[in-house]
């Protein structure tokens, strides 16, 4: 029998070699530091200065994370010293701001403690589904948008579908080109008109988000935005008084769109594109039955179909005034 050979003992790192320092592991807490610098700034809401910071922040903080585990997977393969305590600090460093990132998920705006104290009316009148709104991602994709964090999408189902059909023609969605009133009174500031309406499936990027749309002052610093209305539709001009329930337009798809729909936000800028999103209700409507004075109802869709609240306006006999 040939001899057994005795077992090699493996070369430990000296102790000044436990000590070395990988580069990517120096970054990972001024990324650490970073990161919660920025979640603490936002915290504060500090308003339009939030704005710029979000845009920023959590892009720059994401995109540092993903560079510093490539690099440290890469790094791996030409270090000599082994793994030592440093490394294990820096991945747990790393993974903290991983698996934090999606505290970002929802801007932080300076109203959502603050909501609009008018009465707002659903701009739909017979059964409307909220396709998205309310406070989180799940039920609300808007949240993510300065502007438009408290955004509501509208439109019509049946068992959960907006459409009949193949849904390739806008003709087969059950909403278009049905009539859009004003929510709340007010002052119109803005009324945009000739986009094209988009055809279903076709390239959306590039053009204006709202596409025909309107937009109106109910509060001094309120201003709420009525978009993606049907082309030639648009009923009032920069200018005019109007009253709740009066009519804008029709729904149409224009715009950034992927489907007719009626979308709505309030924000404290004229600007489009450029403000911070208010929370808004809406007064004296249908759900499940019952009448609900006042409420926000959520959307959600989930393998296509919607499965947001389907409301009805009750408006009969309210005012839009603040309370």
């Amino acid at each position: 029998m040939t001899p057994r050979q005795p077992l090699r003992t493996l070369a430990r790192p000296a102790p000044t070699e436990r000590e070395v320092i990988d580069w990517w592991v120096r970054v990972v807490p001024v990324v650490v530091a970073s990161h919660l610098l920025l979640f603490v700034i936002l915290q504060v809401r500090p308003g339009h200065l939030g704005l710029w910071i979000w845009y920023v922040g959590p892009i720059l903080i994401a995109v540092a994370a993903a560079i510093l585990l490539v690099g440290s997977l890469l790094s791996a393969r030409r270090w000599k010293y082994g793994v030592n305590r440093w490394h294990v600090m820096g991945y747990v460093g790393l993974f903290m701001v991983i698996f934090t990132l999606p505290t970002y998920e929802a801007y932080p705006s300076s109203y959502d403690d603050r909501p609009s104290r008018m009465r707002f009316r659903l701009p739909l009148d017979g059964p409307t589904t909220v396709a998205w709104g309310g406070s989180t991602s799940l039920v609300n994709y808007h949240v993510f948008l300065p502007d438009q964090r408290w955004a509501y999408d509208l439109l019509v189902t049946r068992n959960g579908w907006s459409f009949t059909g193949d849904g390739d023609r806008l003709d087969d969605y059950y909403c278009y080109g049905l009539p859009v009133v004003a929510p709340a009174s007010g002052t119109v500031f803005a009324a945009h008109d000739g986009e094209p309406d988009v055809s279903i499936g076709a390239p959306r990027w590039g053009l204006a988000g709202l596409g025909n749309y309107v937009g109106i002052e109910v509060v001094p610093e309120e201003h709420l935005f009525i978009g993606h209305l049907q082309p030639g539709s648009v009923a009032v001009g920069v200018g005019d008084q109007v009253a709740a329930g009066q009519h804008l337009g029709r729904v149409g798809n224009s715009g950034n769109s992927s489907e007719p729909h009626v979308h709505l936000h309030l924000q404290d800028s004229r600007r489009v594109y450029f403000g911070e999103g208010i929370p808004f209700y809406f007064y004296r409507y249908q759900y499940a039955g019952r009448v609900i004075e006042r409420g926000m109802p959520e959307g959600g869709r989930r393998r296509g179909q919607y499965h947001g609240q389907r409301v009805l306006n009750r408006w009969l006999g309210l005012t839009s005034q603040p309370e």
